[in-house]
């Protein structure tokens, strides 16, 4: 497609509060939080469209109830509730809907995050429980047992003195001594008990899975070596991104360019320039020696496939 071209322009062109690079960061957000994307085509000053990235937690699809109605009446974007905005009701044209198959409900895509939200949740309740714990060791994990039984007055004078010398990282570990206990039974669980490390690295293993991103891309390298981190790279773009890609060429083909026009036309991200998904050169020079050594191809297309020139001798099955 040329540069010139008018959809190639319209990807171009974005509200003057964006940029092409926010665009599509926008897009792959929404999409890896909500399983949804909401591009609104809009006219500019100039009357030129343009292309609004919708959040999709406010955007309400409308169905199309009448029997001889299609599949989508429209859409409702709705701003915040503390937001004098109005809603702004748009038409199934004015919209790019993107969305990944949800099999519970057809009007609402389904997160990557879904399956492993559990495992996120638990990870963050630990991060915000060990965060509670270091500022402020001296919660009840245990029950006092005293030989008398107190009144309201020393209960309080206890939690005050309690507070007053164990509150807060500072005071962690602080020996306590109390004549008036006889015994003390433990209540809570300590970090070794309930694993918190393990725990975190099990939500950041699954959360890593659901979204197909290898631990070696996220940070992780007590077991990296030059060999697996280039595997991971290559995993990852073969098995994550490429099919993220064609994803997003799918619905474009299908849900914009009709809307512009071009039925007929086709977009496609152009892959060629991406270094993890070349092929290795060792593999490629045996790839070509037994080919050659078959004689599949000749001397003249080994070196017109890398850009050489040829040879007079090179365009005979297994030339020399």
């Amino acid at each position: 497609m040329s540069p010139s071209h008018p959809v190639a322009r319209l990807l171009e062109r974005v509200n003057p509060w964006h940029t092409r690079a926010d665009l599509w960061r926008a897009t792959e957000t929404h999409l890896c939080l909500w399983g949804a994307a909401f591009w609104a085509i809009e006219r500019g000053e100039d009357g030129e469209p343009e292309l609004w990235p919708l959040r999709p937690d406010r955007m309400v699809v409308i169905p199309d109830r009448s029997a001889k109605g299609g599949y989508v009446r429209g859409f409702v974007y709705r701003g915040p509730n503390s937001s004098p905005m109005e809603p702004v009701a748009y038409t199934p044209e004015e919209i790019v809907w993107l969305r990944y198959f949800n099999p519970l409900e057809e009007l609402a895509g389904l997160s990557p995050l879904a399956p492993a939200r559990l495992s996120a949740d638990m990870g963050h309740e630990g991060l915000a429980f060990n965060r509670h714990l270091l500022r402020n060791s001296a919660r009840p994990d245990f029950l006092l047992l005293t030989n008398h039984e107190m009144n309201e007055a020393e209960l309080e004078e206890f939690y005050t003195r309690w507070e007053t010398r164990y509150q807060g990282a500072g005071n962690a570990h602080r020996p306590a001594v109390a004549s008036a206990v006889r015994d003390v039974k433990t209540l809570g669980l300590s970090h070794r008990d309930i694993d918190f490390i393990q725990g975190l690295r099990w939500s950041l293993e699954e959360v890593s899975r659901a979204y197909g991103v290898p631990k070696l891309l996220l940070g992780d390298f007590e077991r990296a070596t030059y060999a697996n981190v280039q595997a991971s790279e290559r995993m990852f773009w073969r098995n994550t991104i490429v099919p993220e890609v064609k994803f997003l060429e799918e619905q474009l083909n299908r849900m914009l360019l009709p809307r512009l026009g071009y039925p007929n036309l086709c977009v496609e991200f152009d892959l060629s320039v991406i270094e993890a998904l070349q092929e290795d050169e060792n593999n490629r020079v045996q790839r070509e020696t037994a080919l050659l050594d078959r004689g599949v191809l000749t001397i003249n297309e080994v070196r017109r496939e890398r850009n050489l020139p040829e040879v007079p001798w090179g365009d005979g099955p297994g030339s020399q």
